[in-house]
């Protein structure tokens, strides 16, 4: 469960392009869950890490100060 904070401070600093780059490469929209029931994208409220945004909560990690190159890396993990 893709976890992706909406909040304010995550949306100044990149969190459209973000949500954007990980539902493009999954192929699904926020809200959604793969075919393969692998991922799910969720946007979500504040998740208290405005200091290193933009980032999202995986199971119970968080992903901080997010790039879509970091993303792929966290992804590519996951896989």
């Amino acid at each position: 469960h893709i976890q992706i904070c909406k909040t304010l401070s995550c949306k100044i600093m990149g969190e459209p392009e973000i949500t954007e780059h990980i539902c493009s490469r999954l192929g699904i929209h926020p809200g959604e869950t793969t075919e393969d029931g692998k991922f799910t994208v969720t946007l979500v409220e504040c998740l208290g890490s405005c200091g290193t945004a933009p980032m999202m909560q995986i199971g119970f990690d968080y992903y901080e100060d997010l790039t879509p190159e970091k993303c792929d890396e966290i992804l590519d993990k996951l896989d």
